[in-house]
């Protein structure tokens, strides 16, 4: 089961990463700075579906057909918020933003048959059927690269790959669409399902859509280019291990085995980190140049910033999955609200400096501070109660 997580993983974000960086080194930095700042809002929302509606069908013993149209519906409203915020985007990124709004809606098919499969662990048919859509769509963007078609191959990229795994999960688990079920009283549990993920995952994409408007469309693409990497490292070396925390500290609840597990966790991800993320920052020089001298010297001022708030949401990762198996959700989405609105906060008022970047650690680091001194209380019993 964990060798087909991590491909699952590594063939969702890893591969996605690596066709992005692939187009950087042939894309100029407004180019993808335009795509960039367009695919920011729709990234943001996809969390309403890949956590929030999954999840809920997961959880909730309900029928598919409710899940369905509150998938369908929220998919819906998703679409109407991309497509209200593209006359604020500059020129260039319009266009792609319109053709993108159709990714809400085909998250929207593919949640609720992602969520059975994910229920059902049938791992094995989500990994295939990941790969198989990404592979197809990175051939297909490839090709469009080579065809010059610029920052649309990458907005392909992102339709092709969406619809192609709308489809593969509905042929693999078809929704069950005759039972009838009332979908309102699933509106509270779908929201705070969502809150959290789409908290914890706001960040970037925010602050990509803020260069976007405030900086122009090259420093939007240097700080993609910047975060792509960070991304591909985050998934190369953790995504596997946090895919399956949560379900195996659930397991454990109640155990004599469960505060073992737990700092066993701790102490394998803070080994990853401390190899990782500063390797990536030591290659990183000699690397990027890779995608040109332009490109490298806009992005790599930005990437430690980057690398670190990413090394400390890492660190954080286990407790939190821990709580929240525990029941204890509320300590991790106060953190996750409270790093979001710190960092932004800190941000926003130099936002034009070339070290703004830096307000995001900080921001996260004091946010992490006042959580893990919350969590001695809370840690102690989770403790007791194992």
């Amino acid at each position: 089961m964990t060798g087909w997580a991590i491909l699952l993983q590594w063939s969702r974000l890893g591969l996605s990463a690596a066709i992005f960086l692939s187009a950087a080194r042939l894309l100029p930095l407004a180019e993808i700075g335009a795509f960039a700042t367009a695919f920011a809002l729709p990234k943001l929302l996809q969390t309403l579906h890949k956590a929030g509606v999954c999840e809920l069908r997961i959880t909730a013993e309900a029928p598919d057909r409710p899940i369905f149209l509150l998938s369908l519906a929220t998919g819906l409203a998703a679409a109407l918020l991309c497509l209200a915020a593209t006359p604020v985007l500059p020129a260039d990124s319009r266009p792609h933003l319109l053709a993108l709004t159709a990714l809400p809606l085909l998250n929207a098919l593919a949640a609720p048959s992602e969520g059975a499969l994910r229920r059902a662990l049938r791992l094995r048919a989500l990994a295939l059927r990941t790969l198989a859509a990404q592979g197809l769509a990175a051939g297909l963007t490839l090709f469009g690269l080579m065809q010059g078609w610029g920052a649309w191959s990458l907005t392909g990229f992102a339709l092709i790959n969406a619809g192609l795994n709308a489809a593969f999960s509905l042929v693999l688990a078809p929704p069950r669409l005759t039972a009838r079920g009332p979908a309102l009283p699933l509106i509270p549990e779908l929201a705070r399902l969502t809150l959290r993920p789409l908290l914890n995952a706001a960040t970037f994409p925010t602050v990509q859509f803020l260069i976007g408007l405030a900086l122009g469309l090259p420093a939007a693409g240097a700080f993609q280019i910047a975060a792509r990497l960070v991304e591909l490292v985050d998934t190369l070396a953790l995504a596997p291990l946090r895919y399956l925390a949560l379900p195996r500290f659930k397991a454990m609840v109640g155990t004599a085995g469960f505060a073992a597990k737990l700092r066993k966790s701790v102490w394998r991800v803070a080994l990853i980190v401390a190899v990782v993320y500063p390797a990536t920052a030591a290659l990183a020089p000699a690397a990027l140049p890779l995608l040109g001298p332009e490109k490298a010297q806009a992005a790599l001022p930005l990437l430690p910033p980057l690398l670190l708030t990413g090394a400390l949401s890492a660190v954080l990762m286990p407790l939190i999955q821990a709580l929240v198996a525990l029941g204890q959700s509320g300590l991790p989405l106060r953190l996750a609200a409270v790093t979001f609105g710190l960092s932004l906060t800190l941000l926003l008022p130099v936002l034009t400096h070339p070290q703004a970047l830096w307000a995001l650690p900080l921001g996260q680091t004091v946010a992490a501070l006042v959580f893990l001194r919350q969590a001695r209380t809370a840690n102690a019993t989770l403790a007791h109660r194992s």
